[in-house]
């Protein structure tokens, strides 16, 4: 159906923002912040799981199917690493 595209995909360990009008929650849990996704940055966000106009909001659970710390977004045009488990600097922009 047009218009029920979600906005990202999953491949392997990589988060894909496709639709960049959109911006993507990614709750990871109660041990770490959530995750804000838009086209122009990957951050750490303390914004509660509730429903907003252009957001999604979604689990690291339900994309990968298990709980995981380490990943990659990419988002605009760039790459970024998220290993929660470094609380200092959990997200860092791939350099190519």
């Amino acid at each position: 159906m047009f218009g029920n595209e979600e906005p990202y995909s999953v491949t392997g360990n990589t988060i894909l923002l496709k639709d960049e009008n959109k911006k993507l929650l990614l709750i990871t849990g109660p041990r770490y912040q959530n995750i804000l996704v838009s086209r122009g940055s990957v951050e750490l966000t303390d914004m509660p799981a509730e429903r907003r106009p252009g957001f999604r909001i979604v689990t690291l659970q339900e994309v990968f199917k298990k709980d995981k710390t380490y990943f990659f977004v990419r988002a605009g045009g760039v790459e970024y690493q998220v290993d929660l488990k470094f609380e200092d600097s959990p997200i860092t922009e791939m350099k190519f």
